[in-house]
C-alpha cells in the first residue's frame, strides 16, 4: 500500500480554529503541537474545568507490560496526578499486557498463563501509584483475554472482581465500557447486559463507548464488534463516540447508524518502542460540557499538546456489513454461526467467528441444495499483503476431495474473494473449496451466487 505525506497544523484559539492536513507520499511529518502545558490547552478553547457541568478524563490504550522495550505507564500516571484539576477517570483502553494470548486465538500455557499473571502485577504496581482522587478505569484487549474466555479468569487473578463491562453518567454523557475479548466480540451475557443498559436511557442521550478494538469498518475479523453496536444502537438517536486503541495510531471515521451518528476514534499507543503511528506515544484528553463532547486534546508524550478538529459528520459512511454489495446470494454461511458442520479441516487460529493466521482452510459447499444454479463461489477473506492474492497455488475446488483443480479469482471487492465455478463442478452435489493463502489471512464466512 502506498504511503502518503502529510502536513498538519493546528491553532485552536478562542475565537477560531485552524487545521489543514495534506495528503502524504512518504514519512515526511510534520505535526504542530503547539500548546506546552494543559492548562495553555484548555486556555485556547475556553474550557473552565471546574465549571458546573464540565469535566474531562484521559484515555491511553496499548502500554503492553512485558513487552520488551516498552516503558509502561509511570510517565501517563504521573502527568495524571499532576493535573490540576484531577480528570474525572484515567482509562486503560485495552492491552495492558502482551501474554493471556499472544496472539489472536492463542489460548495460553500454563507457563504464559503465568507470565501474564506477572504482567498485570507488574501493571498493577505502577497503576497503583494513580492519585486515588482519580476513578480507574479498565478496558479489556484482545492481549489481556483468550478466546476461550467469556470471564476474564486470568485478569481476575491480580484485579479480582474488578467488571469487564460497566457504565455510569458523567457531565451529562453516558460512558459505556465494554469487554471486546480476544477476537473483537460481545459475549452473549454482556450483550443481554448492555442491551439492558442501553433500554433504560434516553433515546436522545449521547454516549462514549469506551472498547479496545475500534472495528467498526470490519468485514472479517473482529466483526463481532460491529454487529452488535449496529444491532443495540439501531433505535438510539444521540451521538454516539466510540474510542478504541489496538491500531496504535490516531484516526477517526464517522458511520451512519439507522438514526444517529457514530464517531469512531482510534488512539495510539500509550508507551514508547510500539510499532504503530507516527504520534506514539501519547494520551488523550476528552473535554465533556453539559452533555457534548467539548474538545478533544492529544498530548504527544515528549513534545505538547494538540487540539483535534470537530469530526465532519456529513461524511458518514454505513457500517459494512459481510457480503453486502454481493448480488444473487443464493447460500452462505459464516464462521461462528453452525458453520461447522461444512468445515472439512482448518490450520488455523480459531477466533470464534472468524479464523486468521489461515495456513489452510477446507469448507465444503452444498451446491445441490441451492438447484446447482450457482455460477460463482465467494470468501469472505481480508488478505494482509494484496498482491498475493494472485500468486498460484492457494484455491482449489473438488467435487470428492481425491482430484483438486486449482482456480483463480475472478474479482475481488470489499474483503470478499470471487470464483467463477468451472462448468464441469456446476452438477456436483458438494464442492469442496481449499484455501491455502500465501500471505497472513483472516476468513470469516463463504456464499454461492447466481
Amino acid at each position: 500500500m502506498d504511503r502518503r505525506k502529510f502536513t498538519r497544523n493546528v491553532l485552536w484559539g478562542s475565537l477560531s480554529l485552524y487545521f489543514a492536513k495534506v495528503p502524504f507520499v512518504s514519512a515526511d511529518i510534520i505535526i504542530h503541537y503547539p500548546f506546552k502545558t494543559l492548562p495553555e490547552t484548555f486556555g485556547a478553547i475556553q474550557f473552565d474545568p471546574v465549571k458546573k457541568g464540565n469535566s474531562f478524563f484521559v484515555v491511553t490504550a496499548d502500554v503492553h507490560y512485558g513487552s520488551k522495550g516498552t516503558d509502561g505507564m509511570l510517565s501517563t500516571i504521573s502527568e495524571v496526578n499532576n493535573m490540576d484539576p484531577h480528570p474525572a477517570f484515567l482509562c486503560v483502553n485495552g492491552d495492558m499486557i502482551c501474554n493471556a494470548s499472544p496472539s489472536f486465538g492463542i489460548i495460553p500455557t500454563h507457563e504464559g498463563r503465568q507470565k501474564a499473571i506477572e504482567e498485570y502485577r507488574a501493571f498493577k504496581k505502577d497503576i497503583d501509584l494513580l492519585n486515588p482522587t482519580v476513578r480507574l478505569i479498565l478496558a479489556l484487549g484482545n492481549h489481556d483475554t483468550h478466546s476461550k474466555e467469556i470471564d476474564p479468569e486470568i485478569f481476575w487473578e491480580v484485579f479480582p472482581g474488578y467488571p469487564p463491562y460497566q457504565s455510569f453518567n458523567l457531565s451529562g454523557m453516558h460512558i459505556i465500557v465494554l469487554n471486546g475479548h480476544n477476537t473483537g466480540y460481545i459475549d452473549a451475557k454482556q450483550m443481554e447486559w448492555l442491551s439492558n443498559n442501553v433500554h433504560l436511557i434516553h433515546k436522545d442521550q449521547k454516549i462514549i463507548v469506551l472498547i479496545h478494538q475500534p472495528s467498526m469498518s470490519h468485514r472479517v475479523r473482529e466483526r463481532g464488534i460491529p454487529a452488535a453496536v449496529s444491532e443495540v444502537f439501531k433505535d438510539h438517536r444521540g451521538q454516539i463516540w466510540l474510542i478504541g486503541g489496538h491500531e496504535h495510531l490516531n484516526g477517526q471515521k464517522v458511520f451512519q447508524l439507522p438514526k444517529t451518528k457514530l464517531v469512531e476514534h482510534s488512539i495510539t499507543c500509550g508507551t514508547a518502542n510500539m510499532w504503530g503511528g507516527l504520534e506514539r506515544p501519547g494520551y488523550w484528553i476528552y473535554c465533556l460540557s453539559n452533555g457534548e463532547v467539548a474538545a478533544r486534546i492529544f498530548k504527544h508524550r515528549t513534545q505538547g499538546f494538540r487540539l483535534e478538529p470537530k469530526p465532519d459528520l456529513n461524511s458518514a459512511v454505513n457500517v459494512p456489513m459481510p457480503f453486502d454489495h454481493l448480488k444473487n446470494v443464493v447460500w452462505k454461511i459464516m464462521v461462528g454461526k453452525d458453520d461447522r458442520k461444512f468445515l472439512i479441516n482448518s490450520k488455523a487460529n480459531d477466533c470464534l467467528d472468524y479464523w486468521t493466521y489461515v495456513k489452510e482452510l477446507t469448507y465444503r459447499v452444498p451446491i445441490k441444495e441451492t438447484g446447482n444454479r450457482c455460477k460463482r463461489i465467494a470468501m469472505l477473506c481480508e488478505y494482509s499483503n494484496m498482491p498475493s492474492l494472485n500468486l498460484e497455488g492457494q484455491y482449489f475446488l473438488s467435487s470428492d476431495m481425491k482430484e483438486w483443480d486449482e482456480i483463480w479469482m475472478e474479482d475481488t471487492k470489499f474483503e470478499t474473494l470471487i470464483f467463477a465455478i468451472p462448468d464441469h463442478f456446476q452438477q456436483a452435489e458438494n464442492l469442496y473449496f481449499k484455501f491455502r493463502p500465501s500471505g497472513e489471512a483472516h476468513v470469516g464466512g463463504y456464499a454461492l451466487t447466481l
